[in-house]
């Protein structure tokens, strides 16, 4: 069940963007916050409808779960398509079962007053090839009033294959106190998102209504939540991490945040006391990210500054299981003026007040390597008219980072790059996916792609587009009061394919819907489905589409030995043959019988490898 949701803050939001326009950045974080978590355009109207018909307070919106199949054209596939705009996507594959990935979002109607913003969850147990969806209780208290807003899904797995996810929800009490409350939850599914939890409370804040109002009211809220396991073996094993933002208000003109770290033990329902992920203060702190390396150590990133000229990146690690963090490490100034009021260089197509540098942390699978990309347009200083993403490593539990480097080329610096992902995949290869306007640069036109790093973030190849249509962004918000895209998507991978996950505007006019693409991982850098070593040493061949079975072609100019491998659209190896001594130059071909689907074939000699992408019919 989802429970009636109403829109209540954007006018008060305008109200503090009016008197606080020039004011100090943490006064502009909440008014950041609060035109954020808005979720309809028409609120006098809403509120009066709500003051005329209180009965209606708390009144359920019956969910529904319904099979979706996807469609699949090429390796991209519709997730969700409806009339509604859906963004701010996230999404977890499973390590018990790579071919169960979960999917949510925000859903956004925002012309309704009664149901405004849904949390919608569709899951697959074929890796993309038909998607059903689920419902999650949006709001589980009715008595804390009125549903004003929320989002920021996000989810997890632990190393069992139980599914977490964590989101926000704004309430208003209008009849009460007159507050606004803004709650963290989580729930959870142990059938691979069929079906959720009750909601469990995490944490919340709350500030009186009249601080919306103009007011000098005083409180607190919660948000911009990130979630971690720990699915090592450490001795915190099975530990659910959750890393947020508290904003505390003494008044309009006096408001501070916190990074903040809370931890679920495996045999608790419940996450214990909030710990302080940094010892430095600062006027603005959002943005964490969060993730758990091989030895059980919890990392957080976290974006921080005390005016427009001073933001950065920061590092914080706790070896003790979030007990407590150890000082905070700098990893870089960046360059991202105007962050919770209007962007000084606004990138077309997103509302300046929604455009954030979307940080985001990934452990490596070497010891002590640490992964952090970002949007920005320059470092210290601004270096291009537009965006890039941007890129760092630590070799050394994050003691030390890198000279941060661009990972699109940044030959035309007016071209966009915005909004990274980021995934590890089992082997180590960097996964990241972004949204390019590299093919029109003066314009809107924007694609979804995906570059890899095979030697831990030294280099990256050129990305290849996940999207087969571009969107134009300048009406990528017609339908969601210029939300737009929500901050940010997700990439997830197995050992020989990635499935980016994105907010898709391709209609162009408003509609925005859910896509997915399955790109193998060895093979992003040919719209063929092919890559590999360059070398005449020897050939590989594999015709495509196949019926009913690959017929697998190896030409040797000289002795070598030589492996065959077929991988599944879920990175299951179905096939392998290894011919571990050298066998004479000459023509080898392998059958093999293989049901309906897509797969990526491989051969690997001394002299190198070469990937076919395969569709059996």
């Amino acid at each position: 069940m989802r429970f009636i949701i109403v829109p209540a803050l954007l006018i008060a939001a305008t109200t503090l963007h009016a008197q606080h326009t020039n004011s100090s950045p943490g006064t502009r974080q909440l008014h950041y916050l609060l035109k954020e978590k808005v979720k309809l355009k028409d609120i006098p109207a809403a509120l009066d409808w709500f003051r005329q018909h209180p009965e209606m307070v708390g009144i359920a919106d019956p969910g529904n779960s319904t099979q979706q199949p996807a469609s699949l054209r090429s390796s991209e596939i519709v997730v969700h398509d409806d009339n509604k705009a859906e963004s701010e996507v996230h999404a977890a594959i499973n390590p018990s079962d790579t071919a169960n990935v979960i999917v949510a979002a925000i859903l956004q109607d925002v012309n309704s007053i009664t149901s405004p913003l849904k949390v919608p969850v569709y899951y697959t147990k074929d890796f993309g090839t038909t998607w059903a969806s689920s419902s999650i209780q949006f709001s589980p208290n009715p008595g804390d009033g009125i549903v004003a807003g929320g989002g920021d899904p996000v989810l997890v797995f632990d190393h069992t294959g139980k599914a977490y996810l964590s989101w926000l929800v704004l309430n208003i009490d209008l009849f009460g106190d007159q507050t606004v409350k803004l709650s963290l939850y989580y729930s959870t599914s142990s059938n691979q998102g069929q079906t959720w939890s009750t909601p469990v409370l995490v944490d919340f804040g709350t500030i009186t209504l009249d601080v919306l109002q103009g007011g000098n009211g005083a409180g607190a809220l919660v948000d911009k939540q990130w979630m971690a396991c720990d699915r090592g073996s450490s001795i915190y094993q099975g530990n659910i991490y959750v890393s947020y933002t508290r904003i505390d208000i003494a008044d309009t003109s006096n408001v501070t945040s916190t990074i903040l770290v809370k931890t679920k033990a495996p045999n608790n329902d419940f996450f214990g006391a909030a710990v302080q992920a940094h010892q430095g203060a600062y006027a603005t702190m959002q943005f964490s990210s969060i993730d758990v390396d091989g030895q059980g150590n919890v990392h957080v990133l976290f974006f921080a500054g005390n005016s427009d000229d001073d933001y950065a990146l920061y590092h914080a690690v706790s070896d003790n299981g979030g007990a407590s963090f150890q000082p905070e490490t700098k990893i870089t100034d960046i360059h991202f003026p105007g962050v919770g009021e209007s962007a000084a260089n606004p990138i077309d197509g997103i509302s300046a007040e929604r455009l954030y540098p979307c940080p985001h942390l990934r452990a490596g699978k070497t010891s002590g390597t640490l992964y952090a990309v970002w949007t920005a347009d320059g470092l210290s200083m601004q270096e291009t008219e537009g965006y890039d993403i941007w890129f760092s490593k630590s070799t050394d539990n994050g003691q030390n980072w890198q000279t941060p480097k661009r990972v699109n080329a940044g030959d035309d610096p007016q071209a966009e790059q915005f909004y990274p992902a980021i995934s590890v995949n089992v082997d180590g290869v960097i996964c990241l996916a972004y949204y390019d306007r590299n093919d029109d640069p003066a314009g809107t036109k924007t694609h979804h792609v995906v570059a890899y790093s095979y030697d831990e973030g030294d280099t990256f190849t050129a990305p290849a587009k996940a999207t087969l249509v571009a969107s134009d962004f300048a009406s990528i918000g017609a339908l969601n009061g210029d939300f737009g895209i929500g901050e940010y998507t997700q990439i997830v991978s197995t050992g020989h394919f990635a499935m980016p996950v994105w907010a898709d505007g391709r209609n162009n006019n408003g509609d925005i819907d859910l896509y997915a693409s399955v790109l193998p991982i060895y093979a992003p850098v040919s719209g063929a489905g092919e890559a590999g070593t360059l070398t005449d040493a020897f050939s590989f061949s594999a015709p495509n589409p196949a019926k009913s079975e690959i017929d697998l072609r190896v030409a040797l100019e000289k002795p070598m030995p030589f492996t065959l491998q077929v991988f599944s659209q879920d990175g299951k190896m179905v096939f392998e043959e290894r011919q571990k001594s050298p066998q004479p130059a000459g023509a080898y071909s392998r059958r093999v019988p293989l049901p309906r689907g897509i797969y990526s074939c491989r051969v690997q000699t001394p002299f190198g490898y070469k990937v076919k992408q395969v569709v059996v019919d």
